[in-house]
């Protein structure tokens, strides 16, 4: 990641926004927006009580896994050209195969950095759907680019901000596959060739982008399957969204 002046990955809606890498300088302002609308709003967040405002220490923790992600250099955010203001973050995370039956990231940071019920409510569900259906296995690969947290102040919703946040992604996991880029990545990362793209869409606005995009729904998981403080998901989830979908994209 580098300190400041991320690369320009291309402008939308007649130059009005612009994605770029994240950068360090700009990666508190790209956390602010966690706090301002991905904690709030967010279905997997709300049904694990992470929006609450009592439950602080949950968002903080959740911070410190974006920022630890951010590290690798693959996430990116949204600017407003005028202004200069992030107003969109995707954090992104390289995955592949641990070494000597190590733990995979996230299982390992859900051991080692979670404290609050809420943050690992989060993270066991992550967890848990990633297990179901091993990517990793189902395409013989070892590395993909997994899109993590998106999420768009809402003040600037409805732009399409996220939208174009995931088709750079896409790009970024792209030109990676093929070694293109790679002095933009943590050093530790830079062998890796990611062979996939994948998500776990939580909302129906998210599932459609991304079968507009050709993502393919290797698991379907309904809410009234998982639960949290007595209460089954889909009781605290807007009934719209009503399940969960681990999709992966071929690159």
């Amino acid at each position: 990641m580098r300190a400041n002046d991320g690369r320009l990955w291309g402008k939308f809606n007649n130059d009005e926004f612009e994605v770029r890498s994240l950068t360090k300088s700009g990666l508190e302002e790209a956390l602010e927006i966690l706090d301002k609308s991905f904690f709030l709003n967010e279905p997997i967040c709300i049904a694990c009580e992470i929006h609450l405002p009592e439950n602080a220490q949950a968002r903080s923790e959740l911070r410190e896994l974006c920022r630890a992600t951010a590290d690798d250099g693959v996430s990116l955010v949204a600017n407003h050209v005028q202004s200069g203001k992030i107003v969109g973050v995707l954090f992104n995370k390289l995955q592949y195969i641990p070494p000597n039956g190590e733990d995979p990231f996230f299982i390992q940071f859900r051991k080692e950095c979670t404290k609050s019920p809420q943050a690992q409510c989060l993270m066991d569900f992550m967890n848990h759907v990633d297990s179901e259906t091993d990517v990793f296995k189902l395409y013989k690969i070892d590395t993909l680019l997994e899109l993590m947290f998106v999420a768009t102040l809402p003040e600037w919703g409805r732009r399409g901000i996220g939208s174009q946040l995931i088709r750079y992604a896409i790009q970024l996991a792209r030109e990676l596959s093929e070694g293109i880029g790679v002095d933009e990545i943590h050093p530790q990362l830079r062998d890796k060739r990611p062979k996939a793209v994948t998500a776990i869409f939580t909302s129906i606005f998210s599932q459609k982008f991304g079968n507009s995009q050709n993502f393919k729904v290797i698991n379907r998981v309904p809410y009234t399957d998982y639960a949290y403080n007595g209460k089954t998901f889909d009781q605290s989830i807007n009934p719209l969204h009503k399940t969960s979908e681990h999709c992966a994209m071929l690159l």
